[in-house]
């Protein structure tokens, strides 16, 4: 935002065409403000306008009179008025006063009596440069803005509004029987960890017991002797469908079976695997091509 030139024809455009009309500030005429040039420009998506109690809020130029908490509030001072505009202080300086529930005004920034200094006159269409300040921990409500320059501009504060987008919506349940399904295990290699996982329509927190068993290749049977046997609990998931895991290590190769049940053992899944002997392949490496120098001779 920038002060700007030529003031009242602006000012009769925005009376003829637009009621309410906010101008933008433009750098012409412009008199040193006391702006903390830290503070970033406004960027005011929106143009609100309130209702102000003293006629003289239309000499503070805002982008708009409602701000979120956290944003920047921006304004220039300007002189429209047939006489010149007279301030305590060169340059010219303010407060911010916040209205309490009972009506009360009270300083929220600045000196409510700033001590006169040295007086400046604004002349027709003349305009102070920018003031900012960010509203970040202000509580939202009411505003003023008072000037040393016998103007004053009310404004809003409100708290912005974050709406969480809402998740993907799960597909109609279908009716279907209780299930433990083990997703599909790839060749495992002996002596390096690996995990299982699989889901449940099952309850989370609810425990499976699980067993592994060695198969006997020449008839694809599973031996009696369990390899291992234990329990894993069963983790949340999503739209009804739970998830578990199951970790462990085999030192010998050859061909295995997980079975997973409920503790009733009415409900089960079982999936085949095989763990290879040897470790696993390392990456190929090329070799450089042999080349053949004058005068030498190579195998």
């Amino acid at each position: 935002m920038t002060p700007r030139t030529s003031v009242p024809l602006l000012l009769l455009a925005c009376t003829l065409f637009v009621a309410g009309c906010t101008m933008p500030f433009a750098a012409d005429n412009q008199i040193p403000g006391t702006s903390d040039i830290s503070v970033p420009e406004s960027i005011a998506k929106y143009n609100l306008t309130l209702a102000q109690p003293d006629d003289s809020a239309r000499l503070i130029r805002m982008d708009t009179d409602v701000y979120n908490i956290g944003e920047v509030v921006e304004f220039v001072i300007s002189s429209e008025k047939n006489h010149d505009l007279s301030c305590t202080n060169d340059p010219p300086t303010f407060s911010v006063r916040y209205q309490k529930g009972n009506g009360q005004w009270l300083i929220r920034m600045g000196e409510e009596n700033p001590a006169p200094g040295n007086t400046l006159k604004l002349t027709l269409g003349e305009s102070t440069a920018p003031y900012r300040f960010v509203t970040t921990g202000w509580a939202p409500g009411r505003y003023r803005i008072v000037s040393d320059c016998g103007v004053s501009r009310e404004f809003l504060l409100r708290e912005l509004v974050t709406v969480t987008p809402a998740g993907m919506p799960c597909p109609p349940a279908e009716q279907t029987p209780p299930y433990i399904r083990v997703n599909p295990v790839s060749d495992q290699y002996a002596g390096e960890p690996f995990t299982i996982t699989g889901t449940t329509s099952l309850a989370a927190s609810e425990e499976l017991r699980y067993s592994i068993f060695a198969i006997v290749s020449e008839t694809s049977n599973m031996t009696s002797a369990r390899l291992v046997s234990s329990s894993t609990p069963v983790s949340g998931g999503s739209c009804g469908t739970n998830t578990w895991s199951v970790a462990g290590v085999i030192q010998v190769p050859g061909d295995y079976a997980i079975g997973i049940s409920n503790s009733a053992n009415t409900i089960s899944g079982i999936s085949r695997f095989s763990v290879l002997p040897e470790a696993r392949p390392a990456a190929p490496v090329k070799l450089p091509v042999k080349t053949t120098v004058p005068g030498i001779t190579t195998g």
